[in-house]
């Protein structure tokens, strides 16, 4: 399906330095009233861009979307100030912290939506709208709103966390489509997963927030099919795509990448596999494939995406593969991820999926029921994955196809890159106060 996508209000292509664009437009005299003697002398200030991610927790997926898109600004905005707004800011920090010269962590995005987790969920976007014009409504966190309130950008990084998994995070758009109006800035989110979308009137909160956005970027195609008629609605796919040729994504060192069998087993959202058996049909699952793959234990491998959830099933199954090496997620985190092409990889976990997909590895995703992770799944099949999607413990035999073909993967980074450069040309000018003087000066035009 071919993308769609409005222009950011950060020009892409003019080079014009902004004070001289504005003073074409409003002459030197509407140039001073408009941005005051000291800002069109002194056009100084950096620009602030704003990332907001489900990070920290840890989870593979969401960190390494969020360092792809951290290690993307380090090369075209080095200069800018650049804040991750995230539900666990400290462990965030020691992921990321190195990945921009001036990156900052809070969490006030994600405290917002944590005081509104009890309303419905037009009342808890109606109370971030109005937290972020009123900030002594919650005067704890008056600080972090007026920061989100100064933002050129303000930028929701790719995953599934604006859906009704998760129905209260709604109000992550209403907030930042309030700061925005505060700013006079950007609004773009990139790499989302909208489903399961819920209906009536979430859906018709969600496609009403989507239309204040700049660029509202989806990567599967029910999220597309929901909103893609709103206007600079595109579909790229995962934001993941951005980083996958990053350096440290693959480890090839390591005696996990030696191995020929790898599996990502989590027990999280996985409760609707196998008819509702969950952990336990999981568990079968993996015995069945240990027995009828014939699959030894010292040629194996058991990879962590989140701590803890992803060793529930390996300690059931570990007495079936004596000599199984597991990878805990701190060192898939800081050596990469164990993959390469003539693997035969198992995961529930998507990103996973992806990952090890995009180095060539065939293998098997195994995916609970429902409108959350199958659409996942799925969406890397119809994206050039040659991987098997299963819902039940009855599973196909071991795949003979690869993953995705070299010229897939370059032109699905190609595109999310091409996004990106979109969003964030390289524009050393505070672009917040440029555009916000462009619509104050059009404003009057128009009323005169």
């Amino acid at each position: 399906m071919p993308a769609r996508s409005k222009e950011s209000l950060i020009p892409p292509v003019d080079r014009t330095p902004p004070l001289r664009r504005l003073r074409r437009v409003a002459g030197d005299a509407g140039l001073r009233t408009l941005l005051g003697p000291g800002l069109a002398r002194h056009p100084s200030e950096r620009p602030s861009i704003y990332l907001v991610a489900p990070s920290g927790h840890p989870n593979y997926g969401d960190e390494l979307i969020l360092r792809g898109w951290l290690r993307h600004l380090e090369r075209v905005q080095p200069d800018a100030d650049v804040v991750v707004d995230c539900h666990t800011p400290g462990q965030a920090a020691v992921l990321h912290g190195r990945e921009h010269p001036r990156v900052t962590f809070v969490d006030t995005l994600w405290r917002i939506c944590a005081e509104s987790e009890h309303l419905d969920e037009a009342e808890a976007a109606d109370f971030a709208h109005r937290v972020i014009h009123d900030p002594g409504i919650l005067c704890r966190i008056v600080s972090g709103i007026e920061m989100l309130a100064r933002a050129d950008v303000i930028h929701l990084v790719g995953g599934g966390y604006v859906n009704a998994v998760w129905p209260h995070h709604l109000a992550l758009l209403a907030a930042a489509s309030a700061a925005v109006e505060r700013s006079g800035g950007s609004l773009v989110a990139t790499g989302q997963g909208l489903t399961p979308v819920g209906g009536g009137r979430r859906l018709e909160l969600l496609r009403r927030y989507v239309e204040r956005f700049d660029v509202f970027d989806v990567r599967d195609t029910p999220s597309w099919e929901v909103i893609g008629d709103c206007a600079g609605v595109s579909l790229t796919g995962d934001d993941a795509w951005l980083a996958i040729r990053d350096d440290g994504i693959y480890d090839t060192d390591s005696e996990a990448s030696r191995r020929k069998y790898v599996f990502c087993l989590q027990i999280d959202l996985m409760d609707g596999f196998d008819g509702g058996r969950g952990v336990d049909g999981l568990t079968s699952a993996v015995s069945d494939i240990v027995d009828r793959w014939g699959i030894d234990g010292t040629d194996t491998a058991f990879v962590e995406g989140i701590p803890g959830a992803d060793r529930v099933v390996y300690d059931r199954v570990v007495d079936l593969l004596p000599g199984a090496e597991f990878v805990p997620f701190t060192d898939v985190w800081w050596r990469g991820l164990p993959a390469r092409r003539d693997q035969v990889w198992v995961s529930t976990r998507f990103h996973p999926h992806l990952v090890a997909a995009a180095a060539g590895a065939r293998g098997i995703a195994l995916s609970a029921g429902g409108d959350y992770y199958p659409v996942k799944h799925r969406s890397l099949v119809e994206a050039g994955s040659h991987w098997a999607v299963a819902e039940t413990s009855t599973l196909p035999d071991a795949p003979a196809d690869g993953g995705f073909g070299h010229e897939t993967v370059a032109r699905l980074r190609g595109e999310k890159t091409a996004l990106a450069g979109r969003i964030y040309p390289d524009v050393p000018f505070p672009v917040r106060h440029v555009r916000s003087a462009r619509r104050r000066f059009a404003a009057r035009s128009a009323s005169r």
